[in-house]
């Protein structure tokens, strides 16, 4: 059995949950958790937070183009057979990437008066990738 597409896909999936997963978390649990706070002490605990999760956005943004850039490469690139929906699908699959990759660095800034609003953006293009994704699977059958 050949390892690396596994760790590759491994290295794919564990990103897209730590990216997708935490902003998830933070629209619908932190953030939530919050709003007992006053608007001070909220924009402090924000930004600590925004701190600590860029490390983990950053990691991922880069385990996810690393990984999908291989996985595209050795499955796809040249892959015969794929249905014609695939591509347009891929696409936007990629664009929506794009998107979550740029708004969930922006959203780690300190002091981002718009976070909220920003990762809540992130979440619903995130749901919608995984969608993709496994219409993809279906499509390259």
């Amino acid at each position: 059995m050949d390892l690396l597409p596994v760790v590759f896909r491994f290295l794919h999936i564990i990103s897209a949950v730590t990216l997708v997963g935490g902003v998830l978390a933070w629209v619908f649990g932190f953030l939530p958790a919050l709003t007992a706070l006053s608007a001070e002490v909220r924009q402090k605990v924000e930004n600590a937070a925004a701190a600590a999760w860029r490390p983990l956005v950053l990691s991922s943004i880069l385990g996810l183009l690393v990984s999908g850039t291989w996985n595209f490469t050795t499955n796809f690139l040249h892959r015969e057979g794929l249905q014609p929906a695939w591509h347009p699908v891929f696409g936007v699959k990629i664009l929506l990437a794009l998107h979550v990759f740029g708004v969930a660095l922006l959203a780690t800034k300190p002091g981002n008066t718009k976070r909220t609003r920003q990762l809540t953006g992130v979440a619903v293009s995130g749901v919608v990738i995984v969608l993709l994704s496994a219409l993809l699977r279906f499509l390259s059958k």
